[in-house]
């Protein structure tokens, strides 16, 4: 329904600019409209990921500076954006996969990792000749299939530690904690992060675990499991705990707290947001968290990213709500409310995202936004 209106429009050759644009006043309410623009996911009309198979749900910084993403729905999708040249470029279609939900990463010497859903399987990307790729829509592709995490799970999140060559990751239903060795091609199932479904609430057919994982400077990983707990694997260990820190939520909810995105700064500092809607700061040598309260009257937090100012930047608001964007500063603890993700560019077109995906930032301290719904877009902030 909500580009039904402009699916009409433009089938009648109406003019979609003279019905749908938003007078300046409108402008008060979104994200500042000198510093967002949006990106189709290819090249129109044709060379675009098809509605329903859009949503973008993963993405991931290369170490030459590529953004690569994966949508989900009917069919996933990998595609890449340089930012030198801007524009999203299709690359295939993910084999076994509807859905790679935070659960891309890309290794030390670039090769493109995909943990699917619901398969499990764990598929490897060697990306070649991404400048000349002709662009095909529906084309397969090409990975190396490196089996399934766990049997009869699927792959849920992923995080990498480029120093060690090691994936780590968590799997749907039961909350599997694994680990690949990319060396030796071998996974090893690391323990269970939530061993029940809590009562009651919305998602109670769901165990509670992190929607993502976060790896520290020293190669721990982080992640949030039952009643809201965080837990980390010890690198040097090997093992993996329950500590004895708590994701915020609002009291009473921990059985139904989920860490919705984690981010890992440049001072070493985590933080991390929670499905209640929460900012927090984790310590990852001193393991305790700091609550920096609600930047928004909204619950989930679809993702984090450091800008070049120093400020982190996040989105919230879940299915029910229309996402908004905000800033924290880290040295003042201030927050700003940047508005709805809008993109309006009278008197030619007019883009909302309601629900966004997940969020990152590339080196030159761009931030994207990937937009979850069936027809989707690429959001590209610049703080």
């Amino acid at each position: 329904m909500k580009r039904a209106c402009a699916v009409l429009l433009m089938a009648t050759g109406m003019s979609l600019a003279a019905w749908a644009q938003r007078d300046a006043a409108y402008d008060r309410v979104v994200v500042p409209q000198t510093r967002i623009d949006a990106r189709d996911l290819g090249y129109s009309p044709d060379d675009v990921i098809p509605d329903g198979e859009s949503g973008i749900t993963s993405m991931s910084l290369a170490p030459d500076g590529n953004v690569f993403g994966a949508t989900s729905g009917a069919r996933s999708h990998l595609f890449v954006i340089n930012p030198q040249h801007g524009y999203v470029v299709p690359i295939g279609v993910i084999p076994e996969a509807k859905a790679v939900t935070q659960a891309l990463v890309i290794s030390a010497e670039g090769n493109v990792f995909l943990g699917v859903s619901p398969s499990g399987h764990l598929l490897e990307y060697a990306p070649k000749g991404l400048d000349d790729l002709q662009i095909e829509i529906g084309k397969p592709l090409t990975v190396v299939d490196h089996g399934v995490a766990v049997a009869g799970e699927s792959i849920s999140a992923l995080a990498i530690d480029r120093k060690r060559d090691v994936i780590y990751g968590l799997t749907k239903p039961n909350a599997h904690f694994f680990k690949y060795s990319i060396e030796d091609k071998k996974f090893s199932d690391l323990g269970v992060v939530a061993k029940s479904i809590p009562w009651g609430e919305k998602r109670e057919r769901e165990k509670m675990m992190s929607r993502m994982l976060v790896v520290d400077d020293g190669g721990n990983v982080f992640m949030s499991g039952e009643d809201g707990v965080l837990y980390r694997f010890h690198q040097e260990a090997g093992v993996l705990e329950k500590l004895s820190i708590h994701a915020p939520a609002v009291p009473g909810r921990e059985p139904y707290t989920e860490v919705d995105a984690f981010m890992l700064d440049v001072s070493g500092m985590i933080y991390g947001g929670t499905s209640d809607g929460y900012l927090f700061r984790l310590d990852p040598q001193k393991l305790s968290v700091a609550n920096l309260g609600k930047p928004l009257n909204q619950y989930h937090v679809a993702g984090l990213a450091t800008g070049e100012d120093g400020k982190i930047y996040g989105v919230g608001g879940d299915t029910s709500e229309m996402a908004r964007m905000f800033s924290y500063d880290p040295g003042t603890g201030a927050y700003e409310v940047l508005g709805f993700v809008d993109v309006n560019r009278r008197p030619y077109y007019t883009w909302q995202a309601y629900e966004v995906g997940t969020v990152i930032a590339d080196q030159r301290g761009t931030i994207y936004l990937g937009e979850d719904e069936r027809i989707s877009r690429l959001y590209l902030f610049y703080p």
